[in-house]
């Protein structure tokens, strides 16, 4: 339920980056995260959601939302 229908949802700055970088994440039956890139191969899985996203930036070289 949104409390503030009338203003414009707004994106966490990891999410926003996420977004840019095509990243995205999906939990496992095991209950582990996946990132991945989305169109291509690249992957990287971890028990934590932002440390699998961490993870794959690192594999690509990728600067951080936070760098």
């Amino acid at each position: 339920m949104n409390l503030f229908p009338e203003l414009p949802e707004e994106l966490s700055p990891r999410l926003k980056w996420m977004e840019a970088k095509n990243i995205r994440t999906m939990q496992t039956k095991d209950k582990k995260w996946v990132a991945y890139k989305s169109e291509t191969q690249h992957h990287y899985t971890h028990e934590d959601e932002v440390d699998a996203v961490v993870g794959l930036a690192k594999k690509l070289k990728i600067k951080l939302w936070n760098e």
